[in-house]
């Protein structure tokens, strides 16, 4: 009898350690991601971003609150030209990572670079690659994963694949999208014609 309250004792404590932990994670993660915001805000300037691929059942389905992205970003001012311009550069980029491994190993070195890293596909905070010239359409344009908020996302992103985001740095930094009602998001998705 004895044994079994010690045993019992010994379960709840372990339960309890447990839930204690995941709460101290939460609270963690919750607090970083305001940090981040906060030195986002105060260092970051506003950016165009095109979608290159991202989780589709987070791109239609509403109950999902956010989800990892590869997006294309460059810090040019927004245009009209330079959102088709990227737009197309996604697209080839997705096509490679869609293609086989023979496929990527045929293609000219430029493109078998981009392919091989675009097929490191788990998420990792902070990463950003430069597209190769000889695929930028001659824009400096970067690849990034960018963590994407459900509630910073507007509709017409399904479509236009135009996304108004906040970055620090050049080759290295980090990213988020802006909410679509602040002034610069309005700014950026007025400039590329996606409202």
């Amino acid at each position: 009898m004895t044994w079994v309250m010690i045993g019992g004792l010994v379960c709840v404590g372990f339960l309890v350690l447990l839930v204690v932990l995941v709460v101290a994670f939460v609270i963690w993660a919750n607090y970083d991601d305001k940090k981040t915001e906060a030195r986002l805000r105060e260092n970051g300037q506003p950016v165009l971003a095109v979608l290159v691929m991202a989780n589709s059942q987070f791109l239609s389905d509403d109950s999902i609150p956010s989800a990892p992205a590869l997006t294309l970003i460059t810090f040019a001012p927004p245009s009209v030209s330079l959102a088709e311009d990227m737009k197309e550069v996604a697209s080839e980029l997705f096509d490679l990572y869609t293609s086989e491994e023979s496929e990527i190993a045929r293609l000219p070195k430029p493109q078998r670079t981009m392919g091989e890293l675009i097929k490191q596909d788990s998420y990792k905070a902070g990463r950003r690659t430069r597209v190769v010239p000889e695929m930028s359409r001659g824009h400096v344009l970067y690849m990034t994963d960018t963590w994407l908020q459900r509630d910073r996302i507007p509709d017409h992103t399904v479509f236009t694949r135009v996304i108004a985001c906040l970055a620090t740095g050049k080759d290295e930094g980090e990213i988020m999208a802006l909410p679509y009602e602040e002034d610069a998001a309005q700014r950026i998705y007025r400039a590329v014609d996606a409202i």
